[in-house]
């Protein structure tokens, strides 16, 4: 049928709100999805032990990269696929991937359960290559 598979879900507390609720409530419950911010991240710089994937919210990224550079955590980072959660495929990359901004895997926050599910599904069977990134202070 498929593994129990646990994801973190990095979002910080002032973007939980409305469709990003939903998204945390409707996500298959075949499956653990854990929701950190940054700033947990950012003082246990780690994520709990078995965690498959890293479902960043897209603002939550946008604003806190340079201090997951800074305090040395990209390799946590690099470890675990990602998929981009965000109400629009945006133009501008996200921070730190601009070289596979083409290939994110990105997560509807306001899908229903069962397109939920089967985006999921889909990212467990293929989940996105690992990334290394750029330990310069450039910001792409």
């Amino acid at each position: 049928m498929g593994f129990f598979m646990k994801f973190v879900f990095l979002c910080d507390a002032n973007y939980l709100k409305g469709d990003l609720v939903s998204f945390v409530n409707n996500f298959p419950t075949n499956h653990e999805l854990v929701t950190m911010t940054a700033e947990e991240f950012l003082q246990t710089k780690g994520f709990l032990e078995g965690t498959f994937a890293i479902l960043a919210e897209r603002s939550t990224w946008q604003k806190n990269f340079s201090l997951f550079r800074y305090f040395g955590l990209l390799p946590v980072l690099e470890v675990l696929p990602l998929g981009v959660v965000s109400r629009s495929r945006r133009i501008e990359p996200l921070k730190g991937r601009s070289s596979v901004r083409g290939s994110e895997v990105y997560f509807n926050p306001s899908a229903s359960p069962e397109e939920l599910f089967m985006a999921i599904d889909k990212f467990i069977s293929a989940p996105p290559f690992g990334f290394v990134y750029s330990r310069g202070s450039a910001k792409a």
